[in-house]
């Protein structure tokens, strides 16, 4: 028995070891593969990494085209912006004092008159009358006045023995009443041309003339209301309300030089800027419980008529006379999240600066500290710079740029 067992283990020892060296075989095969693989992985990163070294090292050794400008002083001077309205400085709505027929209607709906230019004729003929029955009415008043004082002069003059006293009185007030007459007469005579001059609408001031209530034949009275507007169109005043802060800034650059100080302007509707800037009209002097604001107008020339009534604007308030700071063009300006930087033309080659940036105005940037005036900036083809770039500058002349103009908002 012992010995069939010993016949089945040395049957079973060949087949054993044949399996365990097959899984030696596999193992080692196994670890041969990733050996190899981990080896390879480390050359493709390596490889990958001197690909990037290499393409930086291209790259910096590639010109880049671009284009430059020089960081120069200029005066940048960013406006307060505020919403409001024009009005008229004059307007005049037109009445009958008197009533009558429209006898003619003399101007053209929607023309400019000027002040004294007659527009409604009313017919005269009843107010001629009035004052020819007054006129009549004054000569008789003399008439009597001359008498009275005649009469009077005389029985003063008599013997106090022919003429009583009360006679003498009696003269003397006849005369006074006569006098009282010839007065009461003037007045109406004055009342009655003054009714007679109504028949005229002239117009009290120059400007532009409204749509007409009236034609010609149309009977007036003055409970008609109004009959035309005419509407003062050269200069126009700009209303708004400057917040209380506003007030405070405006007030501190103001200084000694008062409202002159302030330089306001008016952007349009169609966003140009108005080409005749304003003068204060008026400010004034409590601020609004309600919106903590104070009211301003200022006056501006209106010769074109650009301007009109009702109209809302965009006032802008800046300083007449700006301080001047470094500008740079603000396409110059990249950002990141340690902040705000340049590329300059080093010799040749771009060299980053951090910068501090300030007001924007105009495709102009402040630049606060950073740089200095001369530097040369690079404004096109930014994007494609790295520090150390080779730079191609196609347009060196900083005279060709648009950053030599006035950073200001005249237009």
């Amino acid at each position: 028995m012992e010995e069939k067992n010993e016949t089945k283990q040395e049957a079973k020892s060949p087949l054993a070891a044949t399996v365990g060296l097959l899984l030696s075989v596999i193992v080692a095969a196994g670890l041969g593969w990733f050996a190899r693989t981990i080896y390879q992985n480390n050359l493709d990163a390596k490889a990958q990494a001197a690909a990037i070294a290499q393409a930086a090292a291209e790259a910096q050794v590639r010109p880049v085209t671009v284009e430059t400008a020089k960081a120069t002083m200029k005066a940048i001077n960013p406006p307060q912006s505020f919403m409001g309205h024009v009005e008229p400085i004059q307007d005049v709505d037109l009445r009958a004092q008197i009533d009558g027929t429209i006898q003619e209607v003399a101007f053209k709906e929607g023309a400019m008159v000027k002040e004294g230019d007659l527009l409604y004729q009313i017919d005269p003929r009843v107010y001629e009358a009035r004052v020819a029955q007054a006129k009549a009415a004054l000569a008789q008043a003399k008439a009597r006045s001359e008498n009275a004082n005649r009469y009077y002069d005389r029985i003063s003059k008599v013997d106090k023995r022919s003429v009583t006293e009360a006679e003498v009185d009696q003269a003397y007030a006849d005369k006074l009443e006569a006098e009282a007459a010839i007065a009461q007469c003037e007045a109406d005579l004055a009342s009655a041309e003054i009714n007679l001059g109504y028949c005229k609408i002239t117009a009290p001031i120059s400007g532009r003339i409204g749509q007409s209530l009236l034609k010609k034949g149309d009977y007036v009275s003055p409970s008609m209301g109004t009959l035309a507007r005419i509407v003062q169109m050269d200069p126009v005043r700009v209303v708004f309300s400057v917040p209380d802060r506003a007030y405070l800034t405006n007030k501190n650059i103001a200084g000694a030089k008062g409202a002159e100080a302030i330089r306001a302007q008016i952007r349009l509707a169609d966003g140009t800027i108005y080409a005749h800037d304003g003068k204060p009209d008026f400010i004034a002097n409590e601020m609004s419980m309600e919106t903590a604001s104070l009211p301003v107008r200022y006056a501006f020339a209106n010769p074109d008529q650009q301007l009109l009534s009702n109209a809302y604007v965009t006032v802008l308030l800046s300083e007449a006379q700006p301080k001047e700071a470094l500008t740079v063009p603000s396409s110059a300006v990249l950002a990141n999240a340690t902040g705000d930087y340049v590329y300059i033309n080093d010799n040749g080659k771009a060299a980053r600066r951090t910068v501090v940036i300030g007001a924007r105005l105009e495709g102009m940037v402040e630049v606060k500290s950073g740089l200095k005036a001369g530097d040369e900036i690079v404004t096109e083809g930014v994007v494609n710079v790295i520090e150390g770039t080779n730079l191609n500058i196609v347009n060196p002349s900083p005279n060709a740029r648009p950053a030599d103009a006035t950073v200001t908002l005249a237009k």
